[in-house]
């Protein structure tokens, strides 16, 4: 399909249920779509309507009997401002459907309140967003990598309509660097926390960890780059024995901590107080039980002017970390 096409106007009843793969994509003259005619659509491909970045509009009313779409649906819509979901579509989410959608500003969720899943990428860089009213969503159950990622635009974001959610993919809030407050309590019930889950949210200034108690162990990137926490409470986290890469990495408003609460951590990965700058004192000695830590435990602390980094076991057998 050629760039250059600035309209697309299918003539009379046609009677398709299925497009296949990539039929319109890449289509970035395209400014007008009427999809009227498609209106006994049941499935799509992939990439349907993907990078076409002209479309400032598009009405997916017509498509009522569409059930199923491919990845990438409207994957690189980089112009759309409106998106209107028929409120009878109960199509299946798979990844990327909205991602890249970064001149969208609101969109509504109802039509998709029968979801229990949803692919990776959801609505990951649609940057301009800057409210979410994700109370439709009640029934996820799980929600794949990098659902919210790089909305930047977002301010706020009430989780409560998420309380069924036990399983988040990687990046689950990643790089929403605006929002300013979050209430974690509707995920008391997930079970795994993957990678860089609240990683370079950079807006947070507070952080309550309580309903993240039951969890013993994080991936990498947790907390990483969250360079606006400027104290942290790691007392919900005394069940940890184990921490992935990055963990308070690039926490550089951290001024304290208090690792008393780890201490049955066994095991730490590389850059676990990586570039945690403005750390002027740090007692390490909550964490007598690490038999492993990783490169570049401390890299960056730059104020820190006294530090004992020697472990000692019960036996007696010391243990050093490996720093730079």
């Amino acid at each position: 399909m050629t760039t250059a096409l600035s309209a697309l106007f299918v003539a009379g009843d046609a009677e398709l249920t299925s497009v296949r793969h990539e039929s319109l994509r890449g289509c970035t003259g395209l400014k007008v779509l009427d999809l009227t005619p498609f209106a006994h659509l049941t499935s799509v491909g992939n990439n349907f309507v993907a990078d076409c970045s002209g479309l400032t509009a598009l009405d997916l009313t017509p498509l009522a009997h569409l059930t199923s779409v491919g990845d990438g649906f409207l994957r690189g819509c980089t112009g759309l401002t409106t998106l209107e979901l028929a409120p009878s579509v109960h199509i299946s989410v798979v990844h990327s459907f909205l991602y890249g959608c970064a001149a969208l500003t609101t969109l509504d969720l109802t039509p998709l309140a029968h979801l229990t899943s949803v692919g990776d990428s959801f609505l990951g860089s649609c940057a301009r967003l800057t409210v979410l009213d994700l109370a439709p969503l009640v029934r996820l159950t799980s929600v794949g990598n990098w659902f919210l990622s790089s909305c930047v635009g977002l301010t706020a974001l009430y989780l409560g309509p998420l309380d069924h959610l036990t399983s988040v993919g990687h990046g689950f809030l990643y790089g929403c660097a605006g929002v300013k407050y979050l209430d974690l309590a509707p995920l008391a019930r997930v079970t795994d926390v993957r990678q860089y889950f609240l990683g370079s949210c950079v807006g947070l200034t507070t952080l309550d960890l309580t309903s993240l108690a039951h969890l013993t162990s994080v991936d990498r990137g947790f907390l990483f780059r969250c360079s606006g926490l400027t104290a942290l409470d790691l007392v919900p986290l005394a069940h940890l024995t184990s921490v992935g890469q990055y963990f308070f990495g690039g926490c550089a408003g951290l001024t304290a901590l208090d690792l008393t609460p780890l201490a049955r951590l066994t095991n730490v990965g590389p850059d676990f107080l990586g570039g945690c700058a403005e750390l002027t004192a740090l007692d390490l000695t909550p964490l007598a039980h690490l038999t492993g830590v990783g490169d570049a435990f401390l890299r960056g602390c730059a104020k820190l002017t006294a530090l004992d980094l020697i472990f000692c076991s019960a036996d007696g057998t010391e243990k050093k970390a490996t720093h730079p």
